[in-house]
């Protein structure tokens, strides 16, 4: 652990963020998973056929448009033509390039005659989210246009009003039970639902957190796991259908009283507060869900309970997402199909270059499941 995290309680009764820092632990990209704090079991009845108009995207680059291989979030339609998404799943990098997003309605997990698939012809990341800190700082929102006809899909208005309380979350991406990610169920990618409560501001947590960012631990009914309480802030054991977010859920809608409040961004283990997991650590399981004690801190968030989830606040965006909607906002579209892209490349004479890159953030051998799974094969 590289520093010793504190947290205080302060007299208005909000955590003081004092030198806790979540950057050197933050696993971005964590979407939609649903886990329960009671049994593996509520996985499958966590199902939903509502909210039809939120999906999955699947993105490919230059190096990934002829492999099969690919990124995969959620993403919600707030117009006609427009979809919502985080802007670490839609994030450019100068040397791979975004050849194209597919939304799929109603999930990835639901190829079927009946499912709808859309293809964007433009997108835009919020020009703060880099400077901001990235998917921490409280801009870690995109949005996408696409073509064709979304009639007969949900369209959702944006919450604006106090997010510190319970909400619904949606998504569609990996799942797991109380012990994390893929653990005692096989992902099927498919569209689930689940509650949880926004206890704190990022920036009442974390002194690297933006103020548009909003937080809630993952419990499992038990003191011993309730991150905030354990910590010094408010003891809160849970709600009915708690769930957390996993790989795939990135971008992936909270609502509250109908409409987003906010988007998936990351998750953290609650060991930052205690230097290590498993045993009797806030966060009992290491990533690959043993209770075996774990110092390396990067072997311990899983989505599991005891750890915490970070969500971008919309209201706080809401001058690049009404600038979007009003068409003031740059947007990029997909570069030509890999072969046409290497050929610009050339003749603009910069291939070589020392770019400036960014941290693609799937996991190899979740790559290799979409991969399997767009083939049509077991994953």
């Amino acid at each position: 652990m590289k520093k010793t995290m504190m947290m205080a309680l302060a007299l208005a009764g909000t955590l003081t963020a004092g030198s806790a820092s979540a950057a050197d632990y933050v696993t971005g990209g964590l979407a939609q998973s649903y886990m329960t704090y009671t049994t593996v079991g509520q996985v499958s009845s966590s199902r939903t056929s509502a909210y039809s108009g939120v999906g999955s995207l699947f993105v490919s680059t230059v190096s990934t448009a002829t492999t099969g291989l690919g990124g995969l979030c959620t993403g919600s339609l707030i117009g006609s033509g427009t979809v919502l998404t985080a802007a670490h799943c839609l994030e450019t990098n100068p040397n791979d390039p975004i050849t194209s997003i597919a939304f799929y309605l109603p999930s990835f997990g639901d190829r079927s005659a009946a499912s709808k698939i859309f293809t964007a012809s433009a997108f835009a990341v919020n020009p703060d989210y880099e400077a901001s800190g990235g998917l921490i700082g409280g801009h870690d929102v995109a949005l996408f246009t696409i073509t064709g006809d979304t009639s007969a899909y949900d369209k959702y208005g944006i919450f604006t009003g106090n997010p510190l309380q319970q909400y619904t979350e949606v998504g569609t991406g990996t799942i797991g039970g109380p012990q994390g990610t893929n653990v005692g169920v096989a992902n099927d990618y498919r569209k689930r639902v689940g509650s949880n409560i926004y206890e704190y501001y990022g920036n009442q947590v974390f002194s690297d957190v933006g103020a548009g960012v909003v937080m809630y631990d993952f419990d499992d009914g038990t003191a011993a796991h309730d991150v905030f309480g354990r910590i010094g802030g408010n003891s809160q054991l849970g709600v009915a259908n708690e769930a957390a977010a996993s790989p795939g859920d990135s971008g992936g809608p909270a609502f509250i009283d109908g409409k987003i409040a906010t988007v998936t961004s990351f998750g953290i283990t609650g060991a930052v507060f205690t230097g290590y997991c498993g045993g009797n650590s806030i966060d009992p399981y290491n990533k690959s869900g043993s209770t075996a004690v774990t110092r390396d801190l990067s072997q311990c968030t899983n989505s599991s309970i005891g750890e915490l989830g970070g969500n971008t606040l919309l209201s706080y965006n809401l001058d690049f997402i009404n600038g979007y909607l009003n068409g003031t906002v740059a947007t990029m579209a997909p570069v030509p199909e890999p072969a046409t892209w290497l050929m610009m490349l050339l003749g603009f004479g910069i291939i070589g270059f020392g770019m400036r890159s960014t941290k693609r953030r799937m996991d190899a051998k979740f790559e290799m499941k979409i991969k399997r799974l767009t083939a049509g094969l077991p994953a």
